[in-house]
């Protein structure tokens, strides 16, 4: 019986330690590609002056300091725009673009 009491209390004590476990060995996962093609990249700008970006299926204004996240079908292009149309080439989307972050100022 003392046996019985002893394993139920330890089961016990496992179960509530579990319960109250911390969670810092959580990771963070960042998809940089899509299932449907799309191709996921950051974009900060650090020129100092707002810009409007093309996506190649609208356009995205960026104000000075702002970094987005942009998903854009593979083969497709980031433009600057230019009166709402696609303006000089930044980036053609591959997958080699996939996950990085580019400062603006860099790819103008």
């Amino acid at each position: 019986m003392k046996k019985l009491i002893l394993s139920s209390a330890l089961v016990f004590g496992i179960v509530a330690m579990s319960a109250f476990k911390s969670n810092d060995t959580d990771a963070t996962v960042t998809i940089t590609k899509k299932p449907n093609g799309e191709v996921c990249f950051k974009v900060k700008n650090d020129t100092g002056g707002s810009i409007t970006l093309h996506t190649g299926s609208g356009t995205a204004p960026m104000n000075s300091g702002v970094q987005k996240e942009f998903c854009i079908q593979e083969g497709k292009k980031l433009t600057v725009a230019d009166k709402g149309q696609p303006g000089k080439l930044l980036i053609k989307v591959d997958g080699s673009v996939a996950g990085k972050t580019f400062k603006l100022s860099e790819l103008m």
